[in-house]
Formats: C-alpha cells, sequence, structure tokens
C-alpha cells in the first residue's frame, strides 16, 4: 500500500467554515502541510478562521452548487494537491411533509452533484501534480438506513457509489480518491442526539492518520468501523 502525506502539500478544502472543516484545518496544520484554500460560503466566518492561521490559510468564496463559483475557485487555486469535499448539509424532516422534495433537492445538490463539479473542474489542476488525491467525507449514512433523514441517506449513497466508480477511472490519470465515513460526530449537528460520538478533534486525527496510510476507505470511528465490518459497503467492479 503506497503511503501519502500532508507535509508540504496544498489542499483545498470545501466547508471549511463549519466545525469538521476546522478541525481538519487544525489537525493538517500540525501535519505541516503548505497551504490551505479554506473554501465556503459564509465570508465573515472563513476570514475569522483564516485570521487564526494566517500563516497557512487562504480564504476562498466557493458554492458547490454554483459552477460559476467552482470555476472561479479553479482559476485561483492552480497548485492544489489535494481537494477535500467536507462541504454538506442534513436536513431532517418527516418525508411526507410538503417540504421533503426541496429539501431532498438541496442535499443532493451539495452533497452529490457538488461532488461531481469539484472532481470535474479540479480534475485538470490534480493532473499538473504528483501524488494527487480526493478525499470526500461522506457518512455511516452512505449505506444505512436513518429514521428522518432518508433524503440525506439517499445523497451520501450516492456520493459513496460515486467515489468508489471513479476510483479506477481516476487512477489511470494519478489520482486517488478517498471515501471517509465518520458516525455520529460530537458537533452542534448532532447535539440533540444521544449515542456515541467521536471528538472532532479524534476525527480529524484519524482521518489524516488513515489518509497517511494510504487507505482508499476510512472508518475513523469505533461506530463506523463496527458497522462496516458487519455491513461491508465495498462493491465488487464490473466492466
Amino acid at each position: 500500500m503506497k503511503t501519502r502525506t500532508f507535509e508540504n502539500k496544498v489542499v483545498l478544502l470545501t466547508g471549511a467554515d463549519g466545525e469538521i472543516g476546522t478541525a481538519l484545518i487544525k489537525e493538517m496544520i500540525a501535519r505541516k502541510v503548505r497551504k490551505i484554500y479554506a473554501t465556503g460560503i459564509a465570508k465573515e466566518r472563513l476570514h475569522q478562521v483564516a485570521s487564526i492561521f494566517p500563516a497557512h490559510l487562504t480564504p476562498v468564496l466557493l458554492d458547490v452548487t454554483n459552477e460559476d463559483s467552482i470555476r472561479q475557485a479553479v482559476e485561483q487555486c492552480q497548485d492544489v494537491d489535494i481537494v477535500i469535499n467536507n462541504a454538506g448539509v442534513e436536513l431532517k424532516s418527516n418525508f411526507t411533509g410538503e417540504q421533503a422534495g426541496k429539501k431532498a433537492l438541496m442535499e443532493m445538490q451539495i452533497n452529490y452533484i457538488g461532488i461531481i463539479h469539484m472532481v470535474n473542474y479540479f480534475l485538470p489542476v490534480l493532473q499538473k501534480g504528483e501524488e494527487s488525491s480526493i478525499l470526500n467525507i461522506l457518512s455511516v449514512g452512505s449505506h444505512t438506513v436513518i429514521n428522518h433523514i432518508a433524503t440525506y441517506c439517499a445523497s451520501k449513497t450516492a456520493a459513496h457509489l460515486l467515489t468508489q466508480s471513479l476510483r479506477p477511472e481516476l487512477a489511470l490519470v494519478g489520482v486517488d480518491i478517498i471515501g471517509v465515513y465518520p458516525g455520529y460526530v460530537d458537533s452542534s449537528m448532532s447535539a440533540d442526539i444521544q449515542t456515541e460520538k467521536i471528538t472532532l478533534v479524534a476525527l480529524a486525527q484519524n482521518i489524516c492518520t488513515d489518509f497517511e496510510k494510504g487507505l482508499h476507505d476510512i472508518f475513523p470511528d469505533p461506530m463506523s468501523k463496527k458497522l462496516f465490518a458487519q455491513y461491508p459497503i465495498l462493491m465488487p467492479q464490473l466492466d
């Protein structure tokens, strides 16, 4: 298994204005990353995060649902080695409610279509470098039934299948694509859920450690490890 490193790499991170994004930033800096393009849609929050790590962070406004926004980011970020697709949304809803379709569309646009656009537009940049990688932050919801977030799980399942399907294709052009499948994280999103959770610090550490080990499918917490040991999601490739 070929190992990887964050040291001296240039990373583009979507969803950098969120809790998991901030935790990943801190961990990558500890691993001597050269530069991080911290991207997101919350301008003030991005600049706030960048002000904490001015030597390493460049804030970039980026909406993964807007192709023009992605194109502008590509023009600005031509030296990227690693793209981390961390932007995501979970909209709890009763599926029989009137807003179910609208919420499902938003989840698909951000959690699935957004990844497609990011991979498609940044692939020419990644192909220019050596040891380039894409990390897709997915979820145990990629292959699990969870009450009240059916459409979220559907969007993450779509992103999981995309990740697995693209892996052999991108390998032909020298780009690794990695799926990350965390369980419940101790964050504001899961504050009302009483179950086993991993801390943000431990999550970021485990993701980065397994990435550097060369793994292609990362289960960064006890819950995800146990779940996927019982119900594997890695499917055989069909030509």
